[in-house]
């Protein structure tokens, strides 16, 4: 059992690609079985898999056994020369409703806080089959769209870098067993037993009910998982075809949409709508939206979508527009010098900012950021809206203009208006904000003679806090 587990793993980890050898990999322990068994196998993976390990855990300080489990963990991180980083969420910033949530929220601004410390792309967690099964369950018993029924992805954006699910296709008895035989110790969180919860309901609820109808439940409901993914790239693929054969830039021909069959006419448009952004879209939106277009007695309209969206009907063709507008200092091409430390507007809730690692803004939440090494010469950075002519450098020497950029990324008109780019001093776009960033080749000895900084967003919001 030991060994067939071992070998599945490693081939899923050859199949994803999830992390190269040798790569930094934060990895995500509470000491739970399901976290014990995951760092033992990344420790057992051949050399040629092999990634540098770092530990990562959250004492939450919400059980007395928590002090336990942390002094388990230090000493097992020591026996195995394994660096270990740990983080207290301190029983005073404890919420009194919502502790799970926002129990959540602590955990992965920490995970990204390591990861930007130490250069780390990846973060690996213990999620399993059965977390899937019950997220999956939930899913389709809360109602929503099709494409969520998939439940758990095995990947997706964190910070600056991923966060990494391997264990997705082994079920919670495989992870007992393994630690079982490979005599690991772990702890189990007794808090996961508190029927107040859902989640909890559904795992010692539902799920075991509806195993004693079928113990092969988890495995049926993978199975259907692989059929729903495949069918959602198909669809993506047609859709993708349908919007060209519809699309005329930035805009929708009416015309040709309103020929469509009306579940084609519903699908395509909402696909359109969260391509360009338009999330949160509520069940039956679709519908209203293509009744509306569909209109004769207004052909003319501005209907209002989730954030700050509106989408704008005019005779033959529509369009979006975001009502957001940007503050009143970047009205007549105003251009900012930037200096390390400050902030600067981006729109009406983020900001821009530049620093150096070594400064304490190095240590903010970013909502995105970027390590760059700049020649010294090309500073300082000035931000500014985009004009004709702004170019990116690419890898390999060419260029690429920033107008080309906003067509190829489908960017609505309102948007592009409002592009905002960081320049140096040449005048080369260093980023294309939200967008894009230029390739800089580096001599050898850059480390030496260039000036590392990090350039991202942070809300304004979380700025307040360590100002």
């Amino acid at each position: 059992m030991t060994e067939t587990i071992r070998k599945q793993f490693e081939r899923h980890l050859r199949q994803g690609r999830f992390f190269a050898r040798n790569d930094l990999v934060v990895v995500a322990v509470s000491t739970g079985v399901d976290s014990m068994a995951l760092l033992d196998l990344l420790q057992g993976l051949p050399d040629d898999l092999q990634p540098r390990l770092l530990v990562a855990h959250v004492n939450h300080e919400l059980r007395s056994q928590s002090v336990d489990e942390e002094a388990y963990l230090r000493r097992y991180c020591r026996q195995h020369d394994l660096p270990l980083m740990v983080a207290h969420w301190k029983t005073a910033d404890h919420p009194v409703h919502g502790v799970e949530n926002a129990a959540r929220q602590f955990r992965y601004a920490f995970f990204k806080q390591v990861m930007r410390q130490y250069g780390a792309t990846t973060v690996v967690t213990a999620h399993h089959a059965n977390d899937l099964a019950e997220t999956m369950l939930m899913k389709l018993t809360r109602g929503g769209q099709l494409d969520q029924l998939v439940g758990i992805h095995d990947q997706r954006p964190l910070g600056t870098g991923k966060l990494v699910r391997p264990l997705l296709n082994f079920t919670k008895n495989e992870l007992y067993q393994y630690a079982r035989q490979r005599g690991l110790k772990w702890y189990e969180d007794q808090t996961n037993h508190e029927l107040t919860v859902s989640r909890n309901r559904y795992r010692h609820q539902i799920i075991p009910a509806l195993e004693r109808e079928n113990p092969r439940l988890i495995e049926h409901l993978l199975d259907y998982r692989t059929q729903l993914t495949g069918l959602l790239n198909w669809r993506a693929q047609e859709l993708t075809h349908l919007l060209g054969t519809i699309q005329d830039g930035d805009h929708l021909r009416l015309a040709s949409l309103l020929r469509l069959p009306r579940f084609q006419q519903e699908a395509v448009l909402r696909y359109w709508l969260e391509t360009a952004g338009v999330t949160d879209l509520k069940a039956g939106m679709a519908t209203q939206l293509c009744q509306a277009l569909a209109n004769p007695q207004k052909p003319q309209d501005r209907i209002n979508l989730p954030g700050d969206w509106v989408l704008v009907k005019d005779y033959r063709t529509c369009w979006l527009e975001n009502i957001n507008k940007l503050p009143d200092q970047w009205q007549n091409e105003a251009a900012y010098m930037v200096k390390l430390g400050q902030q600067y507007p981006i729109d009406d809730r983020r900001q821009l900012i530049v620093a150096s690692p070594s400064d304490q803004l190095a240590t903010v939440d970013w909502d995105q950021v970027m390590t760059m090494w700049l020649d010294p010469q090309r500073l300082p950075l000035t931000l500014r809206p985009w004009q004709p002519g702004d170019h990116l450098r690419l890898k390999g020497g060419g260029h690429q203009l920033v107008r080309r950029v906003l067509i190829d990324q489908k960017v609505p008109t309102a948007a592009r208006d409002r592009q905002l780019v960081l320049v140096d001093v040449t005048g080369t776009v260093v980023w294309l904000i939200d967008r894009k960033w230029s390739w800089f080749d580096r001599p050898t000895d850059y480390r030496q003679r260039w000036q590392q900084l990090l350039i991202g967003i942070i809300n304004k919001e979380e700025h307040k806090r360590y100002e």
